[in-house]
């Protein structure tokens, strides 16, 4: 019996991570005990969690949310503390908004957000906790308190994109290229204070199709217009595509965005003539298929086909994006690639390895989950999506041209791995 490898995880284990990156936030589990696990990716391997057991399912759980936000507040110290519901308490009917309620008129910093891992995946459950959280501190503080930033970086998921704090770095650059400004939201130094500043940005940048929401509600409630590219740029055609699109947006200098493009453009170039010099460029046009989130997937393979000419036949979008935000993502990958190629909406890691084994690439980019079907066809294998097993990722990332640096050592690196299979130069 084949059993289905959920990558994507449950919307609890989605929304604990996400508060795990945002510093001076303590989450406060209301779930059964093994809900823990959801927090298994974070920083620390303590969580407070109401740990609901038989007699709370039976008789109710909500007197013991309220001993658990009132110890939780003793002993932890922290900003906000954010109360995330799962299943149970939403099966049994647990009035959780009136302990938030009697939490908030004692004046302690306490919101709440529904996340049963029912009602989604991980990142569902980021677009859920990222709303409910600008919601609920957009108007926490006065406009002169909080710091002023260009650009809102919304859409990246930490963990479950697994190069995210990189990814994020990596944009933040780019922009800077344009003497801009980013809210991270996430990550180091990204706190309370990043995300009350979110609703005085002058600009909101999706990066994948889990942002639409946060974006859509911070354009309807405080007019801040929004670019959606939908997904991360790797490359320097990309990132400049990302610099136009922003620039136009900001009604920016266009001799400005010009000069960033060309200057990123210059960058990969010295780089690939280095490598071609090397000799390091020969043999690499390999049939491929790339298999991730839609943040990462997308990008990745546009640039594999439009840069490095690689003949990407099948892309395989893991998250599952909403319906609405699908025919960009595929129209997105067919403008490099071709209309040939075939993009699905996949998770089950049984039905991946079938449309693998079918399509039988030389190169496959996937998370650790497609490595034995990468050894079964002989293909060569780069770990890029989550979950990873080979290569952690801290700082790491495949987006900008940095990224497509990084993107490119690793599949010579791969090659020359797989050399018996695949013939390399004499430089491996």
């Amino acid at each position: 019996m084949t059993i289905s490898h959920d990558r994507n995880g449950c919307a609890l284990q989605g929304a604990a991570r996400l508060l795990a990156a945002i510093d001076g936030v303590v989450p406060i589990l209301h779930a059964n005990a093994g809900c823990s696990v959801a927090y298994g990716t974070a920083r620390t391997n303590e969580i407070s969690t109401t740990a609901l057991l038989e007699k709370q399912i039976v008789f109710g759980g909500t007197s013991r949310l309220r001993e658990q936000i009132k110890n939780t507040l003793q002993v932890c110290q922290g900003e906000l503390f954010v109360v995330l519901s799962g299943c149970v308490p939403e099966v049994i009917g647990d009035d959780v908004p009136a302990m938030i309620k009697e939490a908030r008129e004692q004046q302690f910093p306490v919101i709440g957000v529904s996340v049963p891992g029912f009602r989604g995946h991980g990142w569902s459950g980021y677009a859920s906790v990222a709303r409910a959280l600008l919601e609920q501190l957009s108007s926490a503080a006065e406009p002169a308190s909080v710091p002023r930033f260009d650009v809102n970086l919304l859409g990246i998921v930490p963990e479950l994109d697994p190069g995210w704090e990189g990814d994020l770095l990596e944009i933040e650059s780019l922009l800077s290229e344009l003497g801009l400004s980013s809210n991270r939201l996430l990550g180091f130094d990204q706190g309370v204070a990043a995300w009350q500043a979110a609703a005085h940005a002058r600009l909101n940048l999706v990066l994948s199709p889990w942002g639409v929401e946060s974006a859509a509600w911070l354009e309807q409630h405080h007019a801040i217009p929004r670019v959606d590219l939908g997904w991360l740029p790797v490359g320097s055609l990309d990132s400049a595509r990302l610099l136009q699109q922003v620039g136009a947006a900001l009604d920016l200098d266009a001799a400005r965005v010009a000069a960033a493009s060309q200057h990123l453009d210059e960058r990969l170039r010295h780089t690939l003539r280095r490598a071609s010099a090397q000799g390091l460029l020969d043999g690499i046009q390999l049939r491929a298929a790339v298999v991730g989130a839609s943040a990462a997937a997308v990008g990745q393979a546009r640039y594999l086909a439009g840069t490095l000419g690689l003949l990407v036949e099948h892309v395989v979008l893991t998250d599952l994006p909403p319906e609405a935000q699908r025919a960009a993502l595929v129209a997105a990958v067919h403008e490099v690639t071709g209309s040939a190629t075939e993009v699905s909406f996949l998770s089950s890691r049984h039905a991946i390895d079938l449309l693998l084994r079918a399509a039988a690439p030389e190169l496959i980019v996937g998370s650790a989950l497609e490595e034995g079907t990468a050894r079964a066809l002989g293909a060569v294998h780069i770990e890029a999506a989550a979950p990873l097993r080979r290569r952690p990722s801290l700082a790491r990332s495949y987006a900008g041209v940095r990224g497509a640096v990084t993107l490119l050592e690793d599949l010579l690196a791969a090659l020359c791995t797989n050399r018996p299979v695949h013939s390399m130069v004499e430089t491996c």
